[in-house]
């Protein structure tokens, strides 16, 4: 994946649907992001919409411990 910022809200990126390079600009987040930190991107000219970031939390995760047979 290409990462060319040209600012926070919009950045290139390859589209799959447009098959190329294209814009990608951030829609208003309903989230409570500041801008240029939201996950969300929509392709300026299809709308195709992409998911960029990790994951902002971290679930612990347990082990089940069994007795050797």
């Amino acid at each position: 994946m290409t990462a060319l910022w040209s600012s926070p809200e919009r950045r290139s990126e390859r589209c799959v649907s447009c098959a190329g390079e294209r814009l990608f600009e951030q829609p208003p987040c309903f989230d409570g992001h500041e801008p240029g930190e939201c996950p969300d991107w929509a392709c300026v000219e299809c709308g195709h919409a992409i998911m960029l970031g990790s994951a902002e939390s971290i679930r612990t995760v347990r082990r089940l411990v069994t007795a050797a047979a």
